[in-house]
């Protein structure tokens, strides 16, 4: 991300802690969810993009580098997600600063032998976005959004509960939103 967007970006984001305002911070897992169950060109879900992208807009949704790069990376037929991660990047990828590395390293070195890391990434000298995604959601007292088991140790939830980091889902979210389908009447 260039230093302008970055700058922007950061500036949003202490704007809205300063008014106490939540900022989400969304997982490859889930954007995956998203895409897949509520379908971005379905006029069905059509409010719940638009919250998604006026959020983005008010610098209060966003993801890390990392995560933009798992996406990338994604070598399936299904586009969509790298399409409109572009489409957004300047005002929804922020940067793993200084202060999310150094909150990473501890939970690296922790779950180092939990199963929580990918042993196949870890084998190949990649990154994975998981303990930066949570490092960054405790140095900037951010809310982190993965569609993960809640009930095993090793996923972002819990690991994000060891380490201060409130961790919800896609439906906690859209609940705390005030998003619903309403029938007609």
């Amino acid at each position: 991300m260039h230093s302008k967007n970055k700058t922007t970006v950061e500036r949003l984001i202490m704007d809205l802690f300063s008014e106490g305002n939540i900022v989400y911070v969304i997982d490859t897992s889930g954007l995956i969810l998203l895409e897949s169950n509520f379908k971005r060109d379905n006029p069905v879900f059509t409010a719940i993009w638009e919250e998604i992208e006026d959020m983005i807009r008010q610098g209060c949704f966003v993801t890390i580098d990392f995560v933009e790069q798992e996406i990338n990376d994604y070598q399936g037929k299904e586009d969509f997600l790298k399409k409109w991660v572009r489409k957004w990047k300047k005002l929804f990828v922020v940067e793993t600063d200084a202060a999310s590395f150094s909150a990473a390293i501890p939970i690296i070195n922790e779950e180092h032998n939990t199963g929580f890391l990918n042993a196949r990434k870890q084998a190949e000298g990649k990154e994975e976005a998981d303990p930066y995604l949570i490092g960054y959601c405790k140095a900037h007292n951010c809310t982190l959004i993965a569609s993960e088991s809640r009930t095993k140790n090793n996923k972002i939830p819990a690991v994000a509960e060891r380490n201060g980091v409130r961790c919800i889902d896609i439906s906690d979210f859209l609940i705390e939103r005030g998003l619903r389908m309403e029938r007609k009447k």
